[in-house]
This record gives structure tokens, C-alpha cells and sequence, in this order.
């Protein structure tokens, strides 16, 4: 075979290898693409604020809503402490909190000691206030009651402290423990923790951290980044062979 067809044939080849490789390389652009152009609009989708609902793709990222739950029922609705999620008669409260110590109406509030600081909810479950050390909580909350006289009684640590009806000053509390009506977190089983374990999945993994990895490839697993970088190295053949190729015709 002459050098001149050997030359040939290796031309022909690389139009062939040009044509599957952009074929191959065209889904990874469309998927670079159209996952580029929607991160770059987040803020007018939204993609931050709206949530995952699909089970399958929450199974993937191995996102579960926890089996168990504590709560307090009040005269104004239960309390419950799912995971880090707090809810107020199954409506989320913002933030993220560890233990629930107890819960108690008080006249037309709700006063919710959670982890160290005590949260004032209207009887509808809106957030009013959130006291902490600073505005003169006794530290060390670990139970929340409410006297015979109405007074908000708080386990610490170190005592037992009241306070008066604005929450405004606190003193050590020495009466009877019989007279008071704890309001101490207990299990909380049945179809209403399954309503809110499915509401707390709702709100854990945003759609702008799905779109992120599916663009970074980290959305196949460890080896995603390297199927990107593969894809890479297809594009950059592609661009080269398509540069040689019109280079050849140049000529």
C-alpha cells in the first residue's frame, strides 16, 4: 500500500472517530448546557427555596426522615421535635434546634423551651420572640412547667426559677412540685409523625444543589467528576480533529 492511501485511510479515519466522538461529546454539551444556563438564573427560579419531593432521587442521596419524635400537646396544639426540625401542629418553625425540654400555654401563648433558649409562639404557632441567657434565662433549661398561679417554672441545672407574666425576671422557685403541670416532651408514634416525616424530607435537599452536582457530575457518585473530566477530553479531541479536518480541506 502506498504512502499516499495509507495517508488516505487514516484521513478517513479520523472522520469517523470526529463524527461518534461529537455524537458521544453533544449529550454531555447539552447536559453542561441546559444545568449551566438554569444555575445561572437561581435566584429567578428559585432553586434554593424549592425543595426536592421525588423519593427515588432523596433515596440516592440517602436522605431519611428520622424514625422517632418527641412532643408536648398543650391546650393550643402539640409541639414536636423531629430531627432538627421543630413543628407547631404540624407547621415547620425556621431554624434548626437538638433537644425539646417542654412546652406550655401560657394565657394566649406558647412557650417552648428548646435547647437553652425559650420560644414564644402565638396560639396559632407564629413566632413572637426567642429568649435566650441574654435577656436573663437561667441557663441549663431541662424542663419547662406551669404553677397553680400560672407562672412559667423552669428546671435548671442548679434550681428551679419563675418568672412573672412578661418573662421579663426570673427568681429561684422553692414550692411544692406537686403543684406544677410539666410540660414534658413523650414519644410521639402513629399517622401523625408519618405526615410530618414526609413534610420534613420535603425540606431538606434544594433543587440548586441537585442541578449543581448533576453539572459537576458529583450526582453519579465518586466517579461522576471523572466522567465529566472524560467528557472534557472529548470535547478537546473533537475541537482538534475538527480543526485539523478543516485544516486538511484548506489546503
Amino acid at each position: 500500500m502506498s504512502h499516499r492511501r495509507r495517508h488516505r485511510l487514516k484521513i478517513k479515519s479520523l472522520y469517523v472517530w470526529h463524527r461518534y466522538v461529537g455524537l458521544t461529546a453533544a449529550l454531555f454539551v447539552i447536559l453542561l448546557a441546559l444545568s449551566g444556563v438554569t444555575l445561572n438564573h437561581t435566584e429567578q427560579f428559585e432553586l434554593d427555596n424549592h425543595y426536592v419531593q421525588n423519593r427515588w432521587l432523596l433515596d440516592w442521596y440517602g436522605i431519611k426522615a428520622p424514625a422517632s419524635a418527641v412532643s408536648v400537646t398543650t391546650a393550643h396544639g402539640r409541639t414536636t421535635l423531629l430531627g432538627a426540625k421543630l413543628y407547631f401542629k404540624a407547621k415547620p418553625l425556621e431554624g434548626e434546634f437538638q433537644t425539646l425540654h417542654g412546652a406550655v400555654a401560657l394565657n394566649e401563648w406558647v412557650v417552648v423551651a428548646i435547647d437553652q433558649d425559650l420560644l414564644l409562639l402565638t396560639a396559632q404557632g407564629e413566632y413572637v420572640e426567642r429568649l435566650s441567657s441574654g435577656d436573663g434565662v437561667p441557663a441549663d433549661i431541662q424542663n419547662l412547667g406551669r404553677d397553680t398561679q400560672g407562672h412559667l417554672v423552669i428546671t435548671t441545672g442548679t434550681g428551679r426559677y419563675s418568672t412573672d407574666a412578661q418573662l421579663l425576671s426570673w427568681q429561684p422557685w422553692s414550692g411544692s412540685t406537686d403543684s406544677i403541670d410539666w410540660g414534658t416532651p413523650q414519644p410521639f408514634t402513629g399517622a401523625g409523625i408519618t405526615q410530618l416525616q414526609v413534610d420534613y424530607l420535603g425540606r431538606i435537599l434544594p433543587w440548586e444543589r441537585v442541578i449543581l452536582d448533576l453539572h459537576s457530575g458529583r450526582l453519579f457518585g465518586a466517579s461522576g467528576p471523572w466522567l465529566m473530566d472524560a467528557a472534557a477530553g472529548l470535547m478537546l479531541f473533537l475541537a482538534g480533529s475538527g480543526m485539523f479536518i478543516w485544516w486538511r480541506r484548506q489546503r
